[in-house]
């Protein structure tokens, strides 16, 4: 979620005012590094260092808007690069210029510090920004239908998925409620007042009012080309028949409703420059994604585990180890080896670009890089990943977490519960009597009643939450920060709602309910004895007389 953009601005104020309070601390580091190549000018170690710090500043002051302060940068950048990368030693006339750049740079952060800095002005475009607004957590839909108990039954359904509902058995009370709130989405009865046929220019009227960005699903006695016909010419966005199968209903209406929200992209940030990762981060963050700092190389691959990332952006040149050389390490580890890795340097050397990228990098950006840039680069390669990670990790019919993906999520919250002193629950839940189910209604039934079920488990539950289908219709959710008492709280409350689901096949309405077993860390320690235990616990839910939630002794 976007931060309020005055926020945003007073954050990149304070971070180039950081930045550059701890430029004269680096050009320390340069005058002592100089003061190493008096005494000795084949010192290499030295020569390198000097480099990087030339190097660094050149990119990360650009990307502040510090010109001066890059300029003097790139001049020590390319007085230095040839003799670092030949290995050959500084020629001892070359002292005196190495100072008199550094006596230049130091006179540029000057400057800098006497000016007023405007604040970093706006990161993103208005239309950018328009895109990522904050949008209500729940859903708003107005249901316009003249038969009171029909409009009952939809009303109850629907709110029991999640959303937030209004009713309406006449189209002027609908029209009159729609100047004053705009909803999510509109399911409107072809027909009202009850019995009496509505006129199309007046459903055409209630579409206008509504605009092109809100979805309208209208709903008949009639299954007839020419109603529906007529449907599509008043704006309807779907059409159903009554009596209306709600799971089908839900499936168009999250749809319609939810296709433009999606999770924020997750990016991972490794820079050993605090205020210039932050300073990228925030960019990203005001794009809509997530992000996650490491300024130490070598701590990557912890918050690769527990963040999992949609991409890794990058810094070429880092102490301890170079960004290749993280690159290729990361490659190596197979849950890794796909995932993009997008290099942010200074370096312009195409040679070395290449380089980089054969060594594991998908693309190369250099500094410092227009925000929108930056934006385009990693949300294309994210969602690509995304993508593909979907195909890998979701199940084909719910779209929820396959087996396997649930299992290493479980293992993750484990670990971050351990980190962070806090319970964590996880657990097992099962349709009672799917088989009956299958038998009397026929798969094609049964699966509704699966993807109802993991429907109501989206809308219900929190973000932070994970959701699984463990196979068959046997689910698995981790709970985060969550103790017993509270898990089944939450379980039994979507166990009561479940429950007066109607289903519908052909012409029967039938309702299902689910058993469930919980375990909590850190009564059981590792992820492997949580997952034993809500299993024994499901177990005895259904040998107990099923329908009920039962938390597993520690």
């Amino acid at each position: 979620m976007a931060e309020p953009r005055r926020d945003i601005k007073e954050k990149m104020k304070l971070l180039r005012e950081s930045y550059l309070r701890q430029l004269p601390e680096r050009i320390e580091e340069m005058d002592a590094c100089c003061g190493g190549l008096k005494k000795d000018p084949g010192d290499r170690e030295i020569a390198k260092n000097l480099h990087r710090l030339a190097h660094s500043i050149k990119g990360s002051s650009a990307s502040f808007g510090f010109g001066e302060v890059s300029a003097a940068a790139l001049s020590l950048d390319k007085l230095l690069k040839p003799f670092v990368e030949t290995g050959t030693q500084l020629a001892e006339g070359l002292l005196p210029d190495i100072l008199g750049i550094i006596d230049r740079l130091k006179s540029a952060v000057e400057l800098m510090n006497q000016r007023h800095l405007e604040e970093a002005a706006a990161i993103v475009s208005d239309q950018i920004r328009q895109e990522i607004a904050e949008r209500a957590e729940r859903r708003l839909v107005f249901i316009a239908e003249g038969d009171p108990s029909l409009l009952k039954e939809l009303s109850e359904q629907i709110h029991q998925f999640g959303y937030d509902v209004a009713v309406f058995s006449r189209f002027d009370e609908l029209s009159d409620a729609i100047g004053e709130k705009s909803p999510s989405a509109v399911v409107l009865d072809f027909e009202l007042p009850e019995g009496v046929r509505s006129e199309p220019a007046t459903v055409i009227t209630i579409r206008n009012r509504l605009g092109n960005g809100i979805p309208a699903i209208f709903i008949s006695e009639r299954d007839d080309i020419t109603a529906r016909l007529q449907a599509v010419k008043a704006g309807s966005d779907a059409y159903f028949v009554k009596p209306v199968n709600i799971t089908d209903l839900m499936d168009k209406l999250d749809s319609l409703t939810t296709s433009r929200v999606s999770e924020p992209y997750k990016i991972l940030i490794v820079d050993d420059e605090p205020e210039l990762a932050a300073y990228h981060a925030l960019i990203l963050q005001e794009a809509g994604m997530a992000t996650e700092i490491v300024n130490e190389p070598l701590q990557v691959f912890e918050r690769l585990f527990e963040f999992g990332p949609d991409l890794i952006l990058m810094d070429m040149y880092m102490p301890e180890c170079d960004g290749m050389e993280l690159a290729k390490t990361i490659r190596q580890m197979g849950a890794y080896f796909s995932i993009p890795i997008v290099f942010l340097s200074g370096e312009t050397n195409i040679d070395k670009q290449l380089s980089a990228m054969r060594m594991g990098g998908d693309e190369f950006l250099t500094k410092p890089i227009k925000p929108d840039h930056l934006i385009s680069s990693v949300a294309i390669r994210a969602e690509r990943m995304r993508t593909i990670r979907s195909f890998m990790e979701r199940d084909s019919l719910t779209g929820l977490l396959n087996h396997t993906r649930t299992k290493l999520q479980l293992d993750i919250a484990v670990t971050r519960a351990r980190r962070l002193g806090a319970h964590m629950a996880f657990a097992m839940i099962d349709i009672d009597r799917f088989k009956t189910v299958n038998d009397t209604y026929g798969h094609p039934t049964g699966d509704r009643v699966i993807t109802g079920l993991s429907r109501l488990l989206q809308q219900r539950l929190r973000k932070t939450d994970i959701i699984g289908r463990y196979g068959g219709e046997e689910f698995a959710v981790v709970l985060n920060e969550t103790n017993a008492h509270y898990a089944k709280k939450m379980l039994d409350e979507l166990r009561t709602i479940f429950s007066q689901i109607k289903f519908r096949h052909q012409d029967k309405e039938f309702s299902v309910t689910f058993s469930a077993g919980v375990a909590v860390y850190p009564e059981f320690e590792d992820a492997e004895t949580i997952g034993d235990a809500a299993d024994k616990a499901l177990y005895e839910a259904k040998r107990s007389g099923r329908n009920r939630v039962i938390i597993a002794p520690g």
